[in-house]
């Protein structure tokens, strides 16, 4: 292993605008990496450690799907079955015409739709539906997922591609079916036996005192901001947002992805799903349609599986990881990859909002300093 060329980059993060990071990388459940650089407070004099916490926001879908995914196993619930089955406002949805009219949506909402994001929803929090759920007292998951169904469709499910709030609604599903409470069904299937301690919904005030100091990025001079360190998909305090509503430590996550690298199984011994459940989420889903709507600037030669990126062609995203290899990112640069061929997992945590520069160019590098330095090169060359 040689880890130089990664090493340097993590170390110059600072010098990037990154303020805070560190990285961890796995195989068999086994650290072979890990490195931070930077400081975790604003006044910049604490020195990133394993004790800090992040926003992870949309790192949280990879769990929320893992849980629905369990779900599926046990025979509680399916890709085919309509999501009105378990929601029953989503029975009458409506679609936004081309011309801006609206009318009945003709196709039935899914729970697979909910996974690939074809569900034709957006993500806007700010909906005055959201909002007025939102204002009710003591307003949590299910009422609040339940006026989502209020929103028009921008395209009859299973057409098209637009990132949206299908994997919060995936996660109200998912407090149906087990009839827990989604932070308490996470807890209870997943945080628990892996001994994620320090993830959640809503952090405890010495929680709270640990999360990174957060940042927004100005890409045009590569520097950073101080801004709230707080997660807008908390809408009220009984809000469990499956999509991006998580806290997590670097070390916590790196139990949940080596355990999917390994085929669903922890180094301590507690399985979350079977090999055959993770190779469902290893395979593209989107239809030519859709696949043309979620490849945009960053992630050619990949698709969309049940709950993030799929690798798919390494001729055309000169990637280094092998076909199949999955995850996902967060608004504030998270960046978690699943590589189950090698049992490798990864896991980047920063705390920058607004930062394309992490999603465009550092994902990208960091994935391929990290098949370098391990000397997991394609049989065949990429470019």
């Amino acid at each position: 292993m040689q880890f130089s060329r990664l090493e340097q980059l993590i170390d110059s993060m600072p010098q990037r605008g990154i303020p805070t990071c560190d990285l961890a990388v796995t195989i068999d459940g086994e650290q072979v990496f890990r490195r931070a650089a930077g400081f975790s407070d604003e006044q910049k004099t604490k020195p990133v450690s394993p004790d800090d916490l992040y926003w992870i926001f949309s790192a949280s879908k990879l769990i929320t799907c893992t849980a629905a995914m369990q779900l599926i196993e046990q025979g509680k619930l399916s890709l085919d079955d309509p999501v009105s089955r378990y929601l029953p406002a989503f029975g009458e949805l409506t679609v936004r015409n081309p011309d801006q009219t609206i009318s009945p949506c003709r196709t039935p909402m899914t729970i697979l739709h909910l996974f690939t994001m074809t569900g034709g929803m957006t993500y806007d929090l700010d909906h005055p539906a959201v909002r007025e759920a939102a204002a009710v007292p003591g307003a949590g998951t299910l009422e609040i997922v339940s006026a989502m169904a209020r929103m028009p469709l921008r395209f009859e499910p299973g057409t098209h591609y637009r990132y949206s709030l299908c994997h919060d609604v995936l996660g109200a599903v998912v407090e149906v079916v087990s009839g827990m409470r989604l932070s308490d069904y996470l807890k209870t299937h997943i945080f628990e036996p892996l001994g994620m301690t320090d993830t959640g919904f809503h952090p405890t005030p010495e929680q709270i005192s640990r999360i990174c100091a957060s940042y927004r990025y100005d890409s045009g001079t590569g520097t950073s901001r101080l801004i709230p360190s707080d997660n807008e998909d908390q809408l009220t305090p009984r809000y469990d947002s499956g999509g991006g509503g998580l806290f997590s430590s670097v070390d916590d996550y790196m139990r949940f992805v080596s355990a999917l690298a390994c085929g669903g199984t922890s180094k301590n011994g507690v399985r979350l799903l079977r090999p055959e459940s993770i190779a469902q989420m290893e395979v593209n889903r989107l239809c030519p349609a859709a696949l043309r709507d979620f490849v945009t600037t960053r992630l050619y030669g990949y698709g969309w599986g049940l709950c993030g990126r799929v690798h798919m062609n390494p001729v055309y995203s000169l990637s280094l990881s092998p076909v199949g290899e999955f995850g996902w990112d967060g608004a504030a640069g998270a960046f978690a990859m699943i590589d189950r061929k090698n049992r490798l997992a990864l896991y980047f945590a920063m705390h920058v909002r607004g930062c394309n520069y992490a999603y465009h160019v550092l994902h990208p590098l960091i994935r391929n300093l990290v098949y370098e330095g391990l000397g997991l090169l394609p049989e065949s060359p990429i470019g």
